[in-house]
């Protein structure tokens, strides 16, 4: 078991470097994973989107569970996080008041060390964003050297695949989209893509010395989305809005929302879809879409009422 803020005191013990080393092991030494990731076929697109072709990832991974409400109660009987093998494991973080913070293996990967952050996973959480878990990711976010790490949540109506509070880690050295658009200031350290993009989005721009005070105005967001019942997809990353150490960005997309079981068609518009990264399951996709293509699926998921929900904001 890891303390969190010893885990940057040593450069051999630090996150990125322990999850990498603890990725690789049980990636190329066991038989945990449904299929390997080695060597992805990768393309960009008019220079900004980035696509990945993992086939494997629609034939061989578990069943996504079936999800109807926002705030769907966790059911011990279903398929959670406390149910897998002690060798997907990669470590376990100590917390405050008996809580345990896990990183998994994703035994589906989209890419390379992609993993899972199953905060406070003894309690049994649905997967339902909270001030708790926000905090513990800033808190990584903030000791990670490597921008190359990103860490998203969907929520459930959002692409959620499993209904027990879990955070998506990865890396990948590439710029996203998402990373390179120009936002406009809303209020506070608050930032927005408005209607006429293509999917409009808030951003929070998260200072180190001043973080508990802009996560209280990104809590007040977060719950007004899920008091509406209005599905999400977050991203967190250190690259964008001029990028330093002591910044981290929190992006949040209110989303058109879906139900029932996940469904792996040419791409899902997830936390990664959003900015600007899709993962395709067909290889003649992969070869022949083009960015109109990649819009338009991502316009299908952009909510009418954009305008409302940002006078909503203002006013809370």
């Amino acid at each position: 078991m890891y303390k969190l803020n010893k885990l940057t005191s040593d450069s051999l013990t630090s996150f990125t470097s322990l999850l990498k080393t603890k990725w690789n092991e049980i990636h190329n030494e066991t038989d945990i994973f449904r299929y390997k990731i080695d060597d992805l076929k990768e393309r960009i697109i008019d220079g900004k989107y980035f696509l990945q072709l993992n086939p494997d990832r629609r034939s061989k991974r578990r069943t996504p569970e079936e999800m109807t409400s926002i705030c769907q109660p966790f059911d011990e009987n279903k398929f959670n996080f406390n149910k897998v093998s002690s060798k997907e494991i990669l470590f376990s973080l100590e917390g405050k008041d008996g809580d345990i913070h896990t990183v998994l293996v994703n035994v589906s990967p989209i890419s390379r060390y992609h993993s899972l952050l199953c905060p406070s996973v003894n309690k049994c959480l649905p997967q339902v964003v909270t001030p708790d878990s926000l905090k513990l990711v800033l808190q990584i976010m903030f000791q990670i050297e490597d921008g190359g790490v990103r860490i998203g949540f969907n929520s459930i109506c959002g692409f959620a695949s499993v209904n027990h509070l879990h955070y998506h880690l990865f890396v990948e050295e590439k710029t996203l989209q998402i990373e390179n658009v120009t936002w406009q200031h809303f209020k506070g350290e608050m930032y927005t893509l408005d209607e006429n993009s293509t999917v409009p989005a808030f951003c929070f721009k998260i200072q180190k010395d001043s973080c508990n005070q802009t996560l209280q105005q990104v809590w007040k967001v977060l719950e007004y989305f899920l008091k509406k019942s209005i599905a999400h997809n977050i991203l967190f990353t250190k690259r964008g809005l001029g990028e330093r150490d002591d910044v981290v960005y929190l992006i949040v997309w209110p989303r058109r929302n879906t139900s029932g079981v996940k469904q792996l068609s040419a791409f899902n518009v997830a936390v990664l879809e959003l900015s600007g990264w899709f993962p395709i399951y067909d290889e003649e996709d992969f070869n022949n879409v083009e960015a109109k293509d990649l819009e338009a699926e991502l316009t299908k998921w952009k909510r009418d009422d954009f305008k409302t929900i940002c006078e909503d904001i203002k006013s809370i």
